[in-house]
């Protein structure tokens, strides 16, 4: 099974090392040989938004403490777990909300950027809330500085372009118009 990578080994390169215990199952075997390419075929990094609206159409946006443009609440899904349940369980860890999360609005790919591997963004509906919200959030100081919902205008002025083109498009789906449910980067 792959291990890991020893890094500049003898002429500088790095190695894949791999590993067999006596006690794996034989590759030959179905299970072992699905647990053979599982160890090394590719991983894709999966994050999970919740689109948070307020009776006025504004967007409930967070200001990161490791970045400086704003973005949705959410984040990324750890190994094993449900888009739909990470994206609930990031928003009271981050925000101290418990919100129920609703369907899939967007799916989003964003290529590799800033030192990230590409990833698949999967923005959920998190519903029309009273503007109080905001009174009940509880930041994670190490990674929330701020929450507040925003205007679409707002949003291009805080966020990323690829991220206000995501929540445009999000927006878009959820209002009933024609518009794309997978986006590249935030385009259809």
């Amino acid at each position: 099974m792959r291990e890991g990578i020893a890094r500049s080994v003898a002429d500088g390169s790095d190695r894949i090392v791999y590993a067999r215990l006596a006690d794996d199952t034989p590759v030959d075997d179905p299970a072992g040989f699905r647990r053979l390419l599982n160890s090394f075929l590719p991983r894709k990094r999966a994050i999970s938004q919740m689109l948070i609206r307020d009776q006025n159409e504004r967007v409930l946006l967070c200001q990161l403490t490791y970045k400086k443009d704003w973005d949705l609440p959410g984040g990324v899904v750890e190994v094993g777990e449900s888009p739909m349940i990470a994206v609930g369980r990031e928003v009271t860890e981050e925000l101290g909300l418990t919100l129920e999360t609703g369907p899939l609005v967007l799916t989003d790919w964003l290529p590799a950027w800033g030192g990230w591997d590409d990833a698949v963004c999967l923005v959920f509906d998190g519903g029309v809330h009273p503007e109080s919200l905001v009174d009940g959030i509880v930041r994670q100081k190490r990674e929330i500085r701020s929450a507040k919902f925003c205007t679409v205008e707002e949003v291009h002025e805080l966020c990323a372009d690829f991220t206000a083109r995501r929540i445009v498009s999000a927006l878009i789906n959820l209002s009933g118009s024609p518009g794309s449910s997978y986006t590249e980067s935030g385009r259809p």
